[in-house]
Formats: C-alpha cells, sequence, structure tokens
C-alpha cells in the first residue's frame, strides 16, 4: 500500500510537466497543464534507501493526461502502473494484475482529487492540498511541495520539482524527488517530452473500468 501511495503521489506531481510562460509562475505552470492535455516521454527512476547504501534504477516510459497517468517501465523488467482517479493498477513482469479501489480510502481521494485538480489548471486546489515555495528565473524553475494533510503526511514529507524554460515548449519538468518521512527517496529524470491533444484508443483502453 505504501508503495502504491508514493507511485501515486509521483504520477499527479509528475502532471506539472508544462507550462506556457517565458518566465514561469505557477499560474503558468497550471495554465500549461490545459494546453497541453496530454504529455507522453521516457523516465528514469533511482530508489534511495535511508537504512542501507543501495541504489536502485529502472526505466521505461510515461504517459499524463486528464484521463490518468500510466508509468511503463521497460527496465530491469517489463511491469506497469496505471493510475486513475478511482483507482490504481499494477501489471506484474508475469502479466498479473493487482487493483486497489480508493473508493474507501480516503488519503487515495484526497490524492486523486488532487490530481484532476493539477490536469485541470486549479491552482487553488493544489494550495489547498500542500505549501507550495515556488522560485524562478528566466530559465529554470522549481516547486517544493509540503503536504497539508495529516495522513498523507504521515508517508510523505515533500515533493521536489525541478525544470528550465524553453522558448518553444513553454517550461519543461526536467526531474522530481519525493522524499518519505522516514528518509527514503525516489527521484524521476524525463527527457524527450511530446504533446498531444487526445489519447489514442490503446491508450483509453488503459483507463477503462477494471
Amino acid at each position: 500500500m505504501k508503495k502504491k501511495l508514493l507511485c501515486l503521489l509521483a504520477a499527479f506531481s509528475a502532471a506539472l510537466a508544462v507550462a506556457s510562460a517565458e518566465n514561469a509562475s505557477m499560474e503558468s505552470v497550471c495554465k500549461g497543464l490545459m494546453e497541453h492535455p496530454v504529455t507522453t516521454g521516457e523516465f528514469v527512476q533511482l530508489k534511495k534507501s535511508a537504512a542501507i547504501s543501495r541504489q536502485l534504477r529502472s526505466s521505461g516510459n510515461f504517459l499524463f493526461s486528464p484521463d490518468g497517468v500510466i508509468w511503463d517501465t521497460k527496465k530491469p523488467f517489463s511491469s506497469s502502473l496505471v493510475v486513475t482517479r478511482t483507482s490504481l493498477v499494477q501489471t506484474a513482469p508475469d502479466g498479473s494484475k493487482t487493483i486497489l479501489d480508493g473508493s474507501k480510502n480516503q488519503t487515495f481521494a484526497n490524492v486523486a482529487e488532487t490530481i484532476s485538480s493539477l490536469f485541470s489548471g486549479n491552482k487553488k486546489s493544489l494550495e489547498d492540498n500542500f505549501s507550495v515555495n515556488f522560485l524562478s528565473n528566466a530559465s529554470s524553475w522549481k516547486m517544493q511541495l509540503v503536504p497539508k494533510d495529516k495522513t498523507v503526511a504521515m508517508t510523505l514529507s515533500t515533493i521536489l520539482l525541478n525544470g528550465r524554460c524553453s522558448s518553444e515548449e513553454g517550461t519543461i519538468l526536467d526531474s522530481m524527488m519525493i522524499t518519505e518521512q522516514n528518509g527514503d527517496s525516489v527521484s524521476y529524470t524525463f527527457r524527450n517530452q511530446e504533446y498531444k491533444d487526445t489519447l489514442s484508443d490503446a491508450e483509453k483502453s488503459y483507463f477503462a473500468e477494471k
């Protein structure tokens, strides 16, 4: 459950991938979400444990959309995580699926509502759920999110987003780090982002009711 919650947190945080202003602001980040409804690209994930000196690396493709988020891991083995407003669907390397229903989980409900707010460009909802520290200049931006919800805060310490400003694409998310209260962390590096207005039929099938 803890691992899936962190993946979900990563999913909605990673939704902040695009903004549309020459000099980034929190408002421009939220506005950009509406201008690029579907974002795809590649990710590299690094997990670190505070208890042991070990780092786990994985990589694959991601998709962010108003319907949900897909983490499609390719290495070191194939697996996927599909996040919707109501559920988490984890597919293991052997093809078996695990489905988590969020309707009876208050933490999941809170996080899922935030995902929806991000994709709709709802800055107010983001500020209602997180204490936000935003910094930017002409070439880069940084956003730190600290959860206000006590239940979420028991697991999550901070989400740190770093990006750069592009005159051609707006503002791009380059990296994200999620830190837990116990000191463990997971970081993502994003690259080769592409944008489109709608999901393909195949992509829509991932978000169909399971």
